[in-house]
């Protein structure tokens, strides 16, 4: 009989202990440069496991890691429970809702993006030499499969490297979000139902047609009725927790058990299930800016490492590295997702950003490495296919940040602005609205106040402007107006404004621009997003007590 004894406990908690050391030690590395932790994550994998460990120090590494059936299970278990935390995790960063308000030109650069990589994809995969497909019966099925993998981007990449170059919280990064979460979706349905139908025995069209029928089904109960159900229970749980977290967690994995059961029952992969409990939970108003950063950091500083970490282990990536085939891969995947978004931003009329949107649109990422790994694990990919996969999804993630970073410099010249602060400076308000209000008070709009605010909280409610370290950048349209106006303002008592590391927002910069001028209204996001980074230069900020110190100060950041 098989059984777990204090051997096999032992073995498990030094496995961890060295994985986590060095996880950290190498991840510490890669966020001082702005770099995914993924790759760490994969990187320490390949040290401890066969690639380089089990190669060179054979006898530690079967120490370490006993190749026994339990002790490998045991592994094996954390690292698909990671699996299943890491798509609840990225789909809780799917604000569904808001983005669902400005769909018509996502919906266009999403549609685009999948249909274009696919047929850019089969093009030149189908005629790869065909000893790349001795493991499939079908060449063209198995070409289409892997065509579908090479359309998802990442959206977690492309929000971190939104974030650095700071215009993640401008219209045009609310843009490129909207149009990457709506591709997640249709990719991971697309994946799934294509997944579920290519490991049928044999191909039924009644049962395919069940399957897509049910997967739809169940996908717009869940956005719909699902959400209600999901916040009734956040509402519950939370009332009862004092901090709301150890609540809010609960909830959070046992929705993903629901639905990913269900997803079980429809005949499509659980990690569905989980991805669309996670966009279900993540609209909830209840989830807060902190239960979500609690969540993330619970996730991605444990269990995410842990299943990345595993695959290394698995495999040995210097048996299966094909040059040539990772350099093809990649190739073809970030210029097929370029392409797919370029096109897409064309048709969408947003033509003088395109370059912008498809740069941010070309990342592999996690999610390529995951579905990758379950075509590996149903037999629709070979390792060398596998390794060529993952080698492209890590480097398309370390030079996503350095290209768009180089492509936003156009951004980087402000002119024809105006600074404005509130008279005394000090701004008396209880809530973000009410604050908003005051500070176009100063503009004098009369009859056209009411339609200002009303734009400026309609934005606010699509996305959140909060940022780090106390400050909040609303925006709005205002009309007949050739210059981009900024008014600042200091609250008297800091209040709530939802930021991302749930600090109280003290400094408020509101930001008009006319719609002919929407690019300025970029670029002063990005120089007032940098700033908020510099703890020293908003200290000299909070120190200044006199208007016109202060109007100097912010005209001086944003002419830098």
């Amino acid at each position: 009989m098989i059984g777990i004894d204090e051997a096999n406990i032992f073995y498990l908690l030094l496995q961890l202990s060295i994985i986590f050391i060095l996880t950290n030690f190498v991840n510490s590395f890669l966020k001082k440069n702005n770099q995914p932790t993924i790759t760490g994550d994969l990187l320490v994998g390949i040290i401890l496991g066969p690639t380089i460990l089990g190669s060179f120090f054979p006898k530690i590494y079967n120490f370490i890691f006993p190749q026994n059936l339990v002790q490998v299970a045991m592994l094996d278990t954390l690292g698909w429970f990671g699996l299943f935390l890491v798509l609840l995790s990225t789909g809780i960063e799917v604000d569904f809702s808001s983005i669902w308000k400005q769909r018509k030109n996502a919906l266009v650069i999403s549609i685009l993006d999948i249909i274009i990589p696919i047929v850019f994809s089969m093009a030149f995969i189908y005629f790869l030499p065909s000893r790349y497909f001795e493991f499939s019966d079908n060449k063209f099925i198995t070409s289409f499969f892997i065509s579908v993998i090479m359309t998802i981007s990442a959206l977690p990449i492309a929000i971190r490297a939104l974030r650095e170059v700071g215009i993640m919280k401008s219209d045009l990064g609310f843009l490129i979000i909207s149009a990457l979460t709506i591709n997640d979706i249709i990719g991971w349905i697309v994946f799934t139902l294509l997944l579920s139908l290519f490991s049928m025995k044999f191909f039924d069209w009644e049962i395919a047609v069940k399957i897509t029928l049910y997967t739809g089904v169940f996908t717009v109960l869940a956005l719909n009725i699902g959400k209600k159900v999901v916040n009734w229970f956040f509402s519950k749980v939370v009332n009862q927790d004092s901090d709301g977290v150890q609540g809010v967690l609960a909830v959070l994995i046992s929705t993903g058990v629901v639905f990913g059961l269900i997803t079980l029952e429809i005949g499509i992969h659980t990690l569905f299930g989980f991805f669309i409990a996670g966009i279900v939970a993540g609209d909830s108003p209840i989830f807060t800016k902190s239960a979500r950063n609690t969540v993330h950091n619970f996730v991605y500083s444990i269990f995410a490492s842990l299943f990345f970490v595993n695959i290394g282990l698995k495999i040995n990536f210097f048996e299966s590295f094909n040059l040539f085939l990772a350099l093809f891969i990649t190739l073809v995947g970030v210029t097929g997702r370029y392409l797919g978004a370029w096109i897409g931003s064309t048709l969408s009329k947003n033509i003088k950003y395109r370059n912008i949107i498809s740069i941010a649109h070309t990342p592999g990422g996690e999610m390529h490495i995951v579905v990758s790994l379950i075509a590996l694990s149903f037999g629709l990919l070979n390792k060398e296919l596998f390794v060529a996969i993952v080698f492209a999804a890590i480097l398309s993630s370390i030079i996503n940040g350095p290209w768009l970073a180089i492509a936003s410099k156009r951004f980087n010249y402000l002119e024809s602005f105006e600074v404005l602060v509130y008279p005394g400076i000090k701004l008396e308000a209880q809530y973000k609205e009410q604050a908003i209000s005051k500070l176009l008070d100063l503009l004098k709009l009369e009859y056209r106040e009411a339609n200002i605010l009303e734009n400026v909280l309609d934005r606010e409610d699509i996305v959140c402007s909060g940022l780090q370290n106390s400050i909040a950048i609303p925006k709005g349209n205002i009309e007949d107006e050739t210059k981009t106006k900024i008014i600042y303002a200091r609250l008297e008592n800091p209040i709530n404004w939802n930021s991302l590391d749930g600090k109280l927002t003290k400094n408020i910069f509101l930001i008009l621009t006319s719609r002919e001028e929407q690019e300025n209204q970029i670029k002063v996001v990005k120089k007032i997003t940098n700033f908020s980074k510099k703890c020293d230069e908003i200290k000299g900020l909070d120190e200044l007590a006199t208007e016109k110190n202060i109007e100097d100060y912010i005209t001086k950041i944003l002419s830098d």
